[in-house]
C-alpha cells in the first residue's frame, strides 16, 4: 500500500546549547528493576530508559572539562554516563589534581607484595563528577576497575579480600548517590570469578543493596554467559563490538529468552568516528558513521534491550593532561587526536535523544520484541528491519535501516498484533526526531483478498519517504482509539 494521504509533518523542538546551570534538574530518584524484570524503573515504578554516553576517562578530566562535558550530554538528553574509576590509562598516572586512584603500601602477605587501597584524594574528583551529573538529572555507571588491565586470569591486583574491601569502599562512599556499579571492564571473568563475586559482596555491604550492579564484558559477549543465575547481577550488559556489520539484535534476543528473566542493555557497541573492527587506520579504511550508530542502537532496543550506550571518538578515550606527565598526543588505532569539543559535536551524539524520545512516547513497560510483525525478509546488518510492539496491541514500531519497504502484519490467525478496528500510521525520522502522519486506516479495506480476511491474515505494505544507505526510518502503527500523541512527543507513563 502506498498511501495517498498528504504527509503531515510534526516537529518536536529540542533545546540544545543550554548552560550547565540551566540544565540542572532535581536529583533523580533511585532506580530498580521493573516488576516484570524486563526494564529499569525509578523507585516509584516510572519507566527509565538507559541512554548512556561513554566517557571512560570522566574521572580523569579536570573540573572545567567535566562541566563542559556534562553540560553537553545533559542538553542531549542522555540519562547515564559510563566512566571508569580505576582507569585503563594506568594506576600510576595521577589525575589532573595530582592524585592516583590507589595508595600503595608494602605488604608482603598480599598478592605481589603490594596492597592497594583506595585513595580518598583521588575520589574527590569522582565525587565532583557524580554530584554534578546527578544535579543535571543523570546517573553515573561507575566501572570499579578496568578488568582487562588489572583483574584478569593472568594477573590481578586484588585477591578476594582486597576486592571486597574496594567494593565496600565504593558502596559506602556512593551509598546515597545516583550511581550504578559496573564490574568487569572489557574482559572475561574466567580465573577471577571469586574476585568479582567478592567485589559485588563488598558493594552490597557498603551500600546496603541500594544500587544496581552489572558486569561489562569484552565483545561479542553478554554478562549472562557467566552471571545469569547470580543474584548480585541486577541486569545484563552486552558489548556488541565496534563493527559496522554489528548484530546486536541477535545477542540481545538471546538474553531476552534466558531465565531467570533480567533486563539487558547494550553497554558498548560501535563508537562514532572509530575504525571499523578496530584495525589500524589507513586512508580508505571505513570509519563508523552516524547511520551505523543509529542502526545498532535502534535494532538493539527493538530486539528487547532496556537501553543502549553511545560512544564518540575523542570522548570515550579523553583524559586531561596530568601534572608532571609529558606524553605525545595519543593515537587511537592510528587515528589522529580529536579535541573534546569536536568529539562532543558528532551527529549521532545528538541523534540518540530521538531514540529515547520515541520509546518514551508510548507505554514502555508493555513493550516486547516481535519479528513476527514483519512479513517480508527482515534482512541483516546494514539493511536490517527490526520490530517491537506493545503486548496489548496498542502500538508497533518497525525500524528499517536502509529505507526498504515494510510489510507489517496487523493480524494473524490467532490474535490482533495491532488492536482496534482502525489504526494510525506514521513515519518517524531517527535523524531529526520528526514524525509524519501517513493517515488513519480501517483494519480491513476494499480490495483485501477474501481468503486472507477469512484466515485472519491482514498485512499492509508501507514505503518510506526515502531509501538508501543512511536513510533509516521507523514505521509507527497505533491503535487509533488510544489517541497517542505524535511519535517522539512525551507520553505520561
Amino acid at each position: 500500500m502506498t498511501p495517498k494521504n498528504a504527509l503531515h509533518l510534526v516537529a518536536r523542538v529540542i533545546i540544545l546549547g543550554i548552560g550547565l546551570a540551566e540544565a540542572r534538574a532535581q536529583t533523580p530518584p533511585p532506580i530498580r528493576v521493573s516488576d516484570n524484570h524486563r526494564f529499569l524503573v525509578t523507585a516509584d515504578g516510572k519507566p527509565f530508559f538507559y541512554l548512556a554516553d561513554t566517557a571512560w576517562g570522566l574521572f580523569n578530566m579536570n573540573r572545567e572539562e567535566i562541566d563542559l562535558y556534562l553540560r553537553d550530554r545533559a542538553a542531549k538528553r542522555f540519562t547515564v554516563i559510563q566512566a571508569v574509576a580505576a582507569h585503563y590509562t594506568g594506576l600510576e598516572r595521577p589525575n589532573p589534581y595530582g592524585a592516583t586512584v590507589f595508595s600503595k603500601s608494602a605488604a608482603a602477605e598480599s598478592p605481589g607484595g603490594i596492597k592497594y587501597e583506595a585513595n580518598p584524594e583521588y575520589f574527590k574528583n569522582v565525587d565532583y563528577a557524580v554530584d554534578e551529573a546527578n544535579a543535571t538529572g543523570m546517573y553515573v555507571a561507575i566501572v570499579a576497575i578496568w578488568g582487562k588491565s588489572y583483574v584478569n586470569e593472568k594477573h590481578s591486583i586484588f585477591d578476594a579480600t582486597g576486592a571486597f574491601n574496594y567494593g565496600q569502599f565504593l558502596g559506602r562512599r556512593y551509598r546515597d548517590k545516583r550511581v550504578i556499579f559496573v564490574l568487569g571492564g572489557d574482559w572475561y571473568p574466567e580465573g577471577t570469578m571469586d574476585i568479582w563475586a567478592a567485589m559485588a559482596r563488598g558493594i552490597r555491604a557498603g551500600d546496603g543493596g541500594s544500587h544496581l550492579i552489572t558486569f561489562h564484558p569484552t565483545g561479542i559477549q553478554s554478562s549472562s554467559h557467566w552471571y545469569q543465575n547470580d543474584a548480585w547481577l541486577s541486569f545484563n550488559m552486552v558489548q556488541s563490538r565496534h563493527i559496522i556489520l554489528n548484530r546486536s539484535y541477535d545477542i540481545i534476543a538471546q538474553d531476552w529468552d534466558k531465565t531467570p528473566v533480567k533486563p539487558v542493555v547494550d553497554g558498548e557497541s560501535a563508537y562514532e568516528g572509530i575504525v571499523d573492527d578496530l584495525v589500524t587506520y589507513k586512508p580508505g579504511i571505513a570509519l563508523i558513521q552516524p547511520q551505523d550508530v543509529r542502526r545498532i542502537a535502534y535494532c538493539a532496543v527493538f530486539a528487547g534491550a532496556a537501553g543502549c550506550a553511545y560512544g564518540s571518538q575523542g570522548v570515550w578515550n579523553y583524559v586531561s593532561p596530568s601534572p608532571g606527565v609529558t606524553a605525545s598526543p595519543h593515537l587511537v588505532y592510528g587515528l589522529p587526536p580529536v579535541s573534546l569539543p569536536a568529539g562532543l559535536s558528532r551527529p549521532a551524539g545528538s541523534q540518540m535523544q530521538y531514540l529515547r524520545a520515541l520509546i518514551e512516547s508510548r507505554p514502555m513497560l508493555t513493550r516486547i520484541p516481535d519479528q513476527w510483525a514483519i512479513v517480508n525478509d527482515p534482512m541483516s546488518t546494514t539493511e536490517r528491519i527490526q520490530a517491537t510492539r506493545s503486548s496489548d496491541g496498542s502500538y508497533m514500531f518497525i525500524y528499517t535501516s536502509a529505507g526498504r519497504p515494510v510489510r507489517a502484519r496487523l493480524r494473524d490467525k490467532i490474535y490482533n498484533i495491532i488492536s482496534g478496528t482502525s489504526y494510525k500510521a506514521w513515519w518517524y525520522d531517527p535523524r531529526n526526531g520528526t514524525a509524519a502522519l501517513i493517515g488513519e486506516f480501517p483494519r480491513t479495506e476494499s480490495g483485501d483478498r477474501e481468503s486472507d480476511v477469512h484466515r485472519g491474515d491482514i498485512s499492509r505494505e508501507f514505503t518510506p519517504p526515502t531509501r538508501g544507505p543512511g536513510q533509516d526510518w521507523v514505521l509507527v502503527l497505533d491503535d487509533a482509539a488510544r489517541n497517542f500523541p505524535p511519535p517522539g512527543t512525551p507520553f505520561p507513563q
